[in-house]
């Protein structure tokens, strides 16, 4: 869907700064009861309904941000991808204006994904009006995407020029979003992380059964949210980063190593890394990447899957 394409469905005029919420509702009423399937009896008119919905969907969010669509300026239709879409919008504004300038330092803040392409639309929008408006629309979204979107904000707070007291009224919308919340901190230990152990977690009769190598999930319960975070217990040397690759620190004495052929690193009992001495460089400090050997990496989509290995990244450091 474009801009120019959604006009033409609702028989709406091109020109942007004619467009208003008043008439976008009039034309949107008037399409749907033409296409409405138990009205129309034609063989498409199930996919004009469609359309008409998508039309009105795509210009009420459209009038509701005021983010620029180049469609306008290109006649042209094109592929529907947003990440080209916002490649389109981002090209078209003047590039010595605030808008451009916003767009630029959230594309680098914010990974190409899917839920990072909402907290880009959000963002935008609520920088983009007066902090009034902006907390009644943080009022409405979800609690988990608005903790995300205040992490953003109160890290890059004078970027987006918000005032202290309009962060401070944010961690209160979220303090009233979780106060019914109940956070649960789980230690395993990282041979549970290497045997994908599972946690039987039971609150309130209802059992939940929690992937230990995750770092956060939230689980629903009765209305209320179940936040539970693992936070494995580790050896002073070794850490884990937010992709579950396992960093391990170590040092040795050149003299130590120089007549040994392996050197083993110790994880857990079972399992142990083994570096080849002479394939070492004689420098001060160096990585070794061991390639998806380690723990399961954590996939969203299914919190059960160990499918995918993250890596083992010794830091090691030579001294005399």
């Amino acid at each position: 869907m474009n801009y120019k394409k959604a006009c033409q469905c609702l028989d709406i005029e091109f020109d942007k700064k004619k467009l208003d919420k008043i008439k976008l509702k009039r034309q949107y009423r008037l399409k749907a009861l033409l296409y409405h399937p138990d009205k129309n009896n034609s063989v498409d008119a199930v996919s004009k309904f469609q359309e008409v919905h998508e039309s009105y969907e795509y210009l009420l969010k459209y009038q509701d941000y005021m983010v620029p669509d180049i469609e306008y300026y290109n006649d042209y239709d094109c592929s529907d991808d947003s990440a080209n879409e916002d490649e389109k919008m981002f090209s078209n504004i003047n590039k010595n204006g605030y808008d451009w300038m916003l767009f630029s330092f959230l594309r680098n803040v914010l990974n190409k994904n899917k839920q990072n392409n909402l907290l880009y639309t959000i963002i935008q929008r609520i920088s983009s009006i007066c902090e009034t408006n902006a907390l009644d629309t943080l009022e409405k979204i979800d609690k988990n995407i608005l903790i995300k979107i205040y992490d953003i904000l109160k890290k890059y707070k004078e970027a987006f020029h918000f005032s202290e007291e309009f962060i401070i009224k944010i961690e209160n919308i979220i303090a009233n979003k979780i106060k019914n919340d109940e956070c649960i901190i789980l230690n395993p230990t990282l041979e549970d992380l290497f045997q994908n152990n599972l946690y039987r977690l039971t609150v309130n009769q209802n059992h939940y059964c929690i992937p230990l190598w995750h770092h956060e999930l939230v689980y629903d319960n009765s209305g209320s949210d179940i936040y539970v975070k693992c936070n494995p217990i580790l050896p002073e040397n070794i850490e884990i980063d937010n992709q579950n690759n396992i960093h391990i620190h170590i040092e040795y004495k050149i003299c130590e190593i120089w007549k040994e052929s392996i050197i083993d690193v110790y994880l857990t009992n079972d399992n142990q890394i083994k570096i080849t001495v002479n394939l070492l460089k004689l420098v001060e400090e160096q990585t070794i990447v061991f390639s998806n050997i380690g723990i399961s990496k954590i996939n969203t989509e299914n919190v059960y899957d160990i499918s995918k290995k993250s890596d083992i990244i010794i830091h090691l450091k030579l001294f005399l």
